[in-house]
């Protein structure tokens, strides 16, 4: 009856021993695993520039400007603007479906005469057209993204701006294009050269350089959306 006692007792404690043994190395490996290893294991942790995200809303733009052709064609619109700036006029193609070549860029249409003047005296007739380009909001992610929606949402408001007001925003819209570092070198180059158009030129050649500016912005976006 003894000798049955302790070899009841001794496979006890080697079971005993046996699950203590197991149970240190089940949990032990486990702790480690989940110490080690990432929260999340579908997903990786996101870079600097994957996590910079901005939120950005524009405007509307409405104006009016000289409309000088409408084509079908990209190609035979961009064939129309050369040849309007081998004349000397900054044209600009403003619209897709269909493409809108047009010089000038005006809040009212009585706003227009003096260009459409001007381009009489070169013999050409123009058709003045007003054109609207709606709100947008866009998710910019990357680096420098809050830059880039800063720089874009300077040029919305400074083309929302009346010529009267303008010299009110200059010095601000000057200070953002030249302390603001980007990729968007077009609408950058475009900028600067309309604050110093704002200062030097006449009314009627800063709504012609304006269509320009305005031209660069829509580029920009385009960028964006693709």
């Amino acid at each position: 009856m003894n000798k049955c006692n302790r070899w009841i007792i001794k496979f006890f404690g080697v079971f005993a021993i046996i699950l203590f043994v197991w149970t240190t190395y089940y949990f032990g490996y486990t702790y480690v695993k989940l110490v080690t290893q990432p929260k999340d294991t579908h997903s990786t942790s996101p870079s600097t520039s994957e996590r910079e995200r901005f939120l950005l809303t524009l405007d509307k733009i409405e104006f009016w400007t000289c409309q000088m052709g409408v084509f079908n064609s990209e190609k035979n619109a961009n064939k129309e603007k050369e040849r309007l700036q081998q004349l000397g006029w900054d044209a600009q193609v403003i619209s897709k479906d269909p493409f809108v070549v047009a010089i000038g860029f005006a809040y009212a249409k009585d706003e227009l005469l003096g260009i459409q003047e001007l381009l009489k005296e070169g013999g050409m007739v123009t058709v003045p057209k007003l054109m609207i380009n709606p709100e947008r909001a866009f998710q910019i992610r990357g680096t420098g993204a809050k830059k880039t929606a800063e720089i874009l949402k300077g040029v919305n408001t400074y083309l929302n701006t009346p010529y009267a007001t303008r010299e009110s925003i200059l010095p601000q819209f000057e200070n953002l294009m030249l302390t603001t570092s980007h990729g968007l070198t077009n609408l950058h180059e475009a900028s600067l050269s309309m604050i110093k158009a704002e200062r030097t030129l006449p009314v009627d050649m800063r709504k012609i350089m304006s269509l320009r500016l305005y031209g660069e912005y829509l580029s920009a976006i385009e960028v964006l959306k693709s």
